[in-house]
């Protein structure tokens, strides 16, 4: 894995409570990844998480791939959720209850995110997928592979722009339409005194790959 994808495995050293924020901070203050990868393999399926922990993984800053096979249940699934991308194997699914429904409800349907909320039912990878709750279904073993595969192309791009783009993304889900188009277009405006922007335009015109310092 190259230094601009920074891989997490959810196998603990501890409790998540205990070093999930911390391994987040140090990620952003080492400045080399562009996006972190989840691995959720190993993980505790009764592992406890606290809003506090939550938080810190909702508010991230760098644009999170997540990556499950198995059954996901309580605080590993709202760790799921609070990722900006799943994958997932064909034997995944996820069941809450959850502590907060927030974010569930800006990606699915009202009756998905109450059954999640709830816990009263099992999300198999099939209805996860129908629900828009994964981005890509493969065969078993394979998640951790595709998710290598989403997390690095995301890594190829501006840094800067996925960035602005995670936060364009889940600040204007909950706006009114017109609010969420004039907040994309401020942040657009800002990107495009950027030096990343530059080079983005000298590369297509040079017919190059861009070479993106976060600048």
């Amino acid at each position: 894995m190259t230094a601009a994808v920074a891989e997490l495995s959810l196998l603990p050293p501890g409790p998540l409570d205990e070093w999930l924020p911390a391994r987040l901070e140090s990620i952003l203050a080492a400045a080399t990844a562009r996006v972190v990868l989840i691995d959720a393999a190993g993980a505790p399926p009764d592992a406890a998480l606290s809003a506090a922990c939550l938080r810190s993984l909702l508010l991230f800053e760098l644009p999170v791939v997540f990556a499950f096979e198995g059954a996901l249940a309580g605080g590993l699934a709202e760790i799921a959720l609070a990722a900006d991308i799943r994958v997932c194997s064909e034997s995944a699914s996820l069941r809450g209850p959850l502590a907060s429904s927030a974010r569930v409800r800006t990606l699915a349907d009202e009756a998905t995110s109450l059954a999640l909320f709830l816990g009263r039912e099992v999300l198999g990878a099939d209805a996860l997928l129908a629900a828009g709750l994964v981005s890509s279904l493969v065969p078993a073993g394979q998640s951790l592979a595709e998710g290598r595969r989403v997390a690095a192309v995301i890594a190829s791009r501006g840094p800067i722009a996925t960035r602005l783009g995670k936060e364009a993304i889940w600040r204007g889900l909950p706006q009114p339409i017109d609010q969420a188009l004039r907040f994309e277009t401020d942040l657009t405006l800002l990107l495009q005194t950027t030096k990343d922007r530059a080079e983005g335009v000298r590369a297509f015109l040079e017919k190059r790959a861009p070479i993106f310092t976060g600048e």
